[in-house]
């Protein structure tokens, strides 16, 4: 196969990634209004929520972006880069927006063409210390996700044997990927191309992993911002089940900050529509609410978030992409 032909079938298959990610966005979204048509009654909460507490759940959103805006001021030092924290703010809400409005993963990128256009920092470079930071995200998630399991106990069903033996496989990962060497897998050393490619991530990771521990400094402050966003996500969840006045206990507030986390790492629709949603639903039992409570608290977030996002986009949204495109 040629050049061109290769080319040509990427962007076949990226097209294909494309249409089946919108797609299944529009599936979500009548499934939602098919459900929320049916059950109407059962979502009037909304009309009754505690106003003065979304403003709240906005301040703890932006407090998230300013969070995830050190992660990229930190991630970027080991190359001699200093940004600013306006700078790194504003990178970390442009990435918010693309991620909202995009697959996720599309912030990432932006925040990659950004550092690679005006302070050249090679795309390897960037993306191996971020494949390596997924190892800590996973890491405290997982075993945050097994205390909340521990602190549910009395709820013991299928779903909690399912959601720990999820976080046990995850929590091994991580750790396998930070004691064991991956080498590297070409193309043609494994038949089957799926195997291949997971084969080839894993060995990003690791080696991304590798480059933070070889700083230390680094490594104790995207722990922190780890462990800082699991926090926020808790109180945002917190205060949302407070403005439709529902209550939870701890270990359920645990549960849902580590399902929002990992939730997207399941990269199919703008936002993660429906996906987070979807899990939240799935481990309805554990967390205590019904299906119909569990959309009202998505809703909620996401109205929050948009609002946020929005106001973001209309004070620096357009400043931030008119230097990603001068960069």
């Amino acid at each position: 196969m040629n050049l061109d032909s290769d080319v040509g079938a990427k962007h076949t298959n990226s097209r294909k990634s494309r249409l089946f990610r919108w797609a299944s966005l529009v599936i979500v979204l009548v499934l939602f209004g098919v459900y929320l048509v049916a059950n109407l009654s059962k979502f009037k909460p909304i009309l009754h929520l505690r106003v003065p507490l979304l403003a709240l759940i906005a301040l703890t959103d932006v407090a998230i972006i300013f969070s995830n805006g050190f992660f990229t001021k930190f991630i970027v030092r080991p190359f001699d880069i200093a940004l600013k924290i306006p700078e790194s703010f504003y990178l970390s809400l442009i990435s918010s927006i693309g991620n909202f409005l995009a697959p996720a993963g599309t912030g990432f990128v932006l925040r990659a063409i950004y550092l690679k256009r005006k302070y050249s920092l090679a795309y390897v470079n960037y993306g191996s210390t971020l494949f390596g930071n997924y190892v800590i995200i996973l890491f405290f998630n997982s075993l945050a996700g097994l205390i909340s399991l521990l602190l549910i106990g009395e709820k013991h069903n299928n779903q909690s044997d399912i959601l720990a033996l999820v976080f046990v496989l995850i929590l091994i990962f991580s750790l396998g990927v930070t004691l064991i060497k991956i080498p590297f897998i070409k193309p043609k050393q494994v038949a089957d191309k799926f195997a291949a490619r997971v084969l080839r991530t894993i060995h990003k990771v690791s080696l991304g992993w590798k480059q933070i521990i070889s700083h230390p400094k680094l490594l104790w402050q995207l722990s922190g911002i780890a462990v800082v966003n699991l926090a926020f996500s808790i109180l945002a969840v917190w205060l949302i089940i407070l403005s439709l006045h529902l209550h939870a206990n701890f270990g359920p507030l645990l549960l849902f900050g580590v399902l929002s986390s990992l939730s997207i790492f399941i990269n199919i629709t703008p936002a993660n529509l429906g996906i987070k949603e979807a899990v939240y639903i799935f481990s309805s039992n554990i967390l205590g609410f019904s299906i119909s409570q569990i959309l009202l608290i998505a809703l909620v977030d996401r109205g929050v978030q948009f609002l946020v996002l929005a106001i973001g986009w209309l004070a620096a949204g357009k400043k931030t992409l008119g230097s990603l495109k001068s960069a």
